[in-house]
């Protein structure tokens, strides 16, 4: 069986990215925690600081956020961009608050059409980054996933599906993977736990969901890309990565890379 790449959600280190120089410092520690792989989110580096940083330290670029501006209005830039990266999944980070109801999920896929259209063409994927509203259903029964995923096309629109937003929002992840065979690209692992009376983000394997049942599900879908991601951060956010990385691989290293 061929291992799954197991990534750090740059974003997970927003707070040391402030910088380029922080930037390269920030991708030299996560190489240095054993990832191989990376995901590149925002910050202050250029696109050469990105391609530098992959030549210095070996890792592997599996995903992308790139800008909205940028992706419907220079769509072949942000594609030899990424040529250069060697990276085939290029995502967003979430759905602009304007498109957040039940039209505006029809209207984000027409923005975004001629701009898939282009990325298929290139062998790239549009890789949708879910949380918790797409999930709200509507007076027609529909939910906004549901929109998005029966109005696009699988070749090009695959999901990052992100196992702690869907969980609040009441999905059983491994389920939805089950249920929506090839749709899923990458992965973003974080998990929940209560703290008193408050549910809480924590890293990946120290709260209480069910990741077996989603690693597993991943390895029937046959999804290759998995990222570690932290939005609230209780520790130091190195710490942080750190902790969840060794946390997966020592409980899943046989199947993680």
């Amino acid at each position: 069986m061929e291992k799954l790449n197991l990534g750090l959600q740059l974003y997970t280190l927003r707070e040391y990215c402030a910088t380029p120089k922080l930037f390269h410092h920030a991708v030299d520690k996560a190489a240095e925690m054993g990832y191989k792989y990376i995901q590149f989110s925002g910050g202050a580096a250029t696109e050469q600081d990105f391609i530098d940083a992959l030549k210095r330290t070996g890792l592997i670029c599996g995903l992308t956020h790139a800008e909205d501006d940028e992706l419907i209005n220079h769509t072949q830039d942000v594609i030899e961009f990424h040529n250069k990266l060697g990276c085939d999944n290029i995502g967003i980070g979430g759905l602009p608050y304007a498109y957040r109801n039940h039209d505006g999920f029809y209207k984000f896929i027409e923005r975004y059409g001629k701009a898939m259209e282009e990325l298929k063409k290139a062998g790239k994927n549009f890789c949708y980054h879910n949380h918790w509203f797409e999930f709200e259903k509507y007076e027609d029964g529909k939910t906004g996933m549901d929109i998005l995923l029966e109005n696009t096309d699988p070749d090009v629109f695959k999901l990052t599906l992100d196992t702690a937003w869907a969980h609040r929002a009441g999905i059983d992840c491994a389920d939805f993977i089950r249920r929506h065979p090839g749709r899923v690209a990458c992965l973003h692992l974080k998990d929940y736990m209560m703290v008193g009376d408050e549910v809480t983000l924590i890293e990946v394997l120290d709260g209480n969901m069910n990741f077996d049942s989603i690693i597993d599900a991943c390895i029937e879908d046959g999804i290759k890309w998995l990222f570690v991601e932290q939005d609230f951060i209780r520790m130091n956010a190195y710490d942080s990565a750190k902790r969840s990385y060794d946390n997966l691989m020592n409980k899943y290293g046989d199947v993680l890379q």
